[in-house]
């Protein structure tokens, strides 16, 4: 009688009949521990009930967020936030903040649960005109921003301008209360700080000495509409939006530190196909479409696997390796791996969810599928 000192796992990519004992060709609720034993999987037990949309929990496992019944919640059930597009939401988290995103909800999760403001709306387009004054003539511009709830201030106004001539003075009509006014010195180019609006005019008659900062934010945008995928990497937050006419995704990145803001003019890069995936590891973000997997280092795309991945929040980091499912099975980069192929194929699902599992000594990648799709290459 053969002796089996180790299991080597499931095979059912290969004619069973030549195997050899010490791989399994079904193994249901078993787990193969890393001296090759086979041990009987944990049960499970009810946690919450109801009709999840996708869920998340913080690096620290202090939080848990969920989506349900048109809310986002935390763990207790406790409604934080309304949503209006049952989409699932994306998450993502940086410097202890949650930020959730389906391409029409988005927003911030503090610490304490406080949900604020990530898509702004700009203020009003200031109109102008002049009034009798002491100005220096020539040509002023004025735009202005927003100043959100925890003190960010949004990008500015498409600017305005008018001329003045000898004895004018500026006249600000049409300003969204509490927006930042900035102006211009006669003939310049630098937007200076004339401060913030208390109604829904001001006037501009005074030495360009009293202005005060320089517009930090000029002509920045929002987080755009239709954008779902998120993924922090290198400073900035990555969102991808479809553009399904061009079989083609558009990902745009945040300004360095200013998650909020985005230069839709020139942050951000083409990739072929539906991005369903973004992965952070230290040199490159991972990108998985509906039919291909690339690595974009800052500079470049490089292709690292002709099939895709699922849709899913299903990328879990494990220091220095991402591990993630796609149309073939669990892959690890960087470097590119896949790790089941060789020995198992299963149908890959039409959406899965995954994250790394520590438990009993135990390290596992854990992905949990919703049944579909077609599996690439089983036996026979």
């Amino acid at each position: 009688m053969a002796t089996i000192s180790r299991f080597n796992g499931l095979n059912n990519v290969s004619d069973p009949l030549r195997l050899g004992v010490k791989w399994l060709v079904q193994a249901d609720n078993v787990n193969v521990t890393n001296t090759g034993a086979l041990t009987k999987r944990e049960g499970y037990v009810v946690a919450k009930l109801g009709e999840f949309t996708s869920a998340f929990n913080t690096f620290d496992f202090q939080h848990v967020y969920t989506a349900k019944g048109g809310k986002v919640c935390d763990f207790d059930g406790v409604e934080i936030y309304d949503l209006t597009s049952t989409d699932p939401l994306y998450w993502s988290e940086t410097n202890n903040q949650v930020f959730f995103n389906n391409g029409v909800d988005s927003g911030i999760i503090l610490p304490d649960n406080t949900v604020i403001p990530w898509r702004w709306v700009l203020p009003n387009r200031p109109t102008l005109r002049a009034f009798t004054g002491d100005l220096p003539t020539g040509v002023y511009q004025v735009c202005c921003t927003s100043v959100l709830s925890d003190g960010r201030e949004t990008g500015a106004t498409e600017a305005v301008s008018i001329v003045l001539q000898e004895d004018q003075a500026l006249q600000i009509d049409d300003l969204t209360p509490g927006c930042n006014v900035y102006v211009t010195p006669a003939n310049s180019e630098v937007f200076q700080l004339r401060g913030m609006a208390t109604g829904v005019a001001t006037t501009f008659n005074a030495s360009p000495d009293t202005l005060g900062r320089d517009l930090l934010n000029p002509f920045l945008d929002p987080l755009p509409f239709g954008a779902d995928v998120i993924q922090f990497w290198k400073g900035r937050l990555y969102a991808a939006q479809p553009m399904p006419a061009e079989d083609q995704t558009a990902i745009w990145f945040s300004e360095p530190l200013g998650f909020h803001l985005f230069n839709l003019n020139s942050n951000f890069i083409l990739v072929p196909g539906r991005v369903f995936m973004l992965a952070a590891v230290d040199t490159s973000l991972i990108i998985g479409t509906d039919a291909r997997i690339y690595a974009y280092d800052g500079q470049k795309l490089d292709m690292l696997a002709e099939y895709g991945v699922v849709p899913g929040q299903h990328a879990s980091r494990d220091g220095e390796t991402v591990y993630f499912w796609t149309t073939r099975g669990v892959c690890s980069a960087l470097p590119f791996t896949n790790l089941t192929e060789k020995s198992v194929s299963v149908a890959p699902g039409v959406r899965a969810g995954g994250c790394v599992v520590r438990s009993g000594g135990q390290k596992r990648y854990l992905s949990v599928i919703q049944q579909g799709g077609s599996a690439f290459n089983p036996y026979p």
